[in-house]
């Protein structure tokens, strides 16, 4: 059998967790009052319309979105890069800026790391500290309702555009969110002040449904969804070019950098809704919380499906 054959979500279940000193896979690690996360990927993970300015600034807000959606605010960030004796020093450098510029961006700071070489394209990877301003450890109850802060579906128009070597339009939006990020800083102000509420969260980064299978492995319990919170425009569009349902097009989602919260059924959600849309954000309660350790849309189980490492979209 071969890391190809099971996929890593699955080589992390069954293996490498047993040699963990937690008991509950997270994004990001709390211990006391500190946060911490380490995230990375392979620079040849990228698109014609993506510079290396980009893929620096996309790496740290991945590691700053896992951060800030688990209550955690960035502080120190070191960078660890392996990259082709080959690559012109201008693009190097370019890389480090585009790093630079978003750890000031998230007020962080840039203290060091490693540089390698590396026979391939490069692979860069981030690891990160952060002050916790909320301790999200509630426990999740039936009834209680998942909200993500955004609708979802943008990086999904960019990824199904490549496999149709690019025959798909894409949205302006689509792009812009694809090729320079941001996560919105003032998610912290929003979890600090519903922090008795919030019982969990995750961001969305493998695809939809691979991070809800990820909240319910960790509270053994399911989630009913009563919507798929997908931008209608960016399900116009591949209804109209490859007739795809909502289903297909949540295979391809990832890299969204949207939060999903799990908040008490007794919360006022009125107000959580409205402090959220006026922070910038487009919320959407999409899903409660069920007995049964499964997923499930109008009475159907949603297997898992999104973006694997070893396996790509399955």
């Amino acid at each position: 059998m071969k890391l190809k054959d099971i996929g890593e979500h699955e080589f992390v279940r069954r293996f490498i967790v047993k040699y963990l000193d937690i008991t509950k896979l997270e994004d990001v690690y709390i211990s006391g009052n500190k946060g911490y996360k380490v995230d990375g990927f392979k620079l040849s993970y990228t698109f014609p319309f993506i510079s290396y300015y980009d893929i620096g600034w996309k790496a740290i807000t991945a590691v700053a979105s896992d951060l800030i959606t688990k209550g955690v605010r960035p502080n120190i960030f070191l960078v660890s890069l392996g990259l082709n004796l080959n690559l012109e020093v201008e693009k190097s450098e370019e890389l480090f800026k585009g790093l630079s510029d978003a750890i000031h961006y998230y007020k962080g700071k840039y203290v060091g790391g490693d540089l390698n070489d590396s026979d391939s394209n490069g692979w860069i990877d981030i690891f990160a500290e952060g002050d916790v301003v909320c301790n999200i450890n509630g426990e999740i109850k039936t009834g209680d309702l998942v909200l993500a802060t955004d609708k979802i579906g943008y990086t999904t128009n960019v990824f199904i555009s490549y496999l149709n070597q690019f025959t798909i339009p894409i949205l302006h939006k689509s792009l812009i969110k694809t090729k320079h990020p941001v996560v919105n800083r003032s998610l912290l102000y929003f979890i600090r002040r519903y922090c008795p509420y919030v019982k969990y969260s995750t961001d969305i980064s493998d695809g939809l449904i691979v991070s809800l299978y990820n909240i319910i492995n960790n509270i053994m319990l399911g989630i009913e969804i009563s919507e798929f919170p997908i931008d209608e425009s960016i399900f116009a569009l591949l209804k109209k070019y490859l007739k795809m349902n909502k289903l297909d097009i949540l295979k391809y989602s990832g890299e969204e950098f949207v939060s999903l919260f799990v908040v008490d059924r007794s919360s006022p959600l009125d107000s959580i809704l409205s402090d959220l849309k006026y922070l910038g954000f487009n919320p959407i309660v999409f899903g409660k919380i069920i007995d049964n350790k499964t997923i499930v849309y109008k009475n159907q189980e949603i297997k898992i499906t999104g973006w694997d490492n070893f396996l790509g979209w399955y």
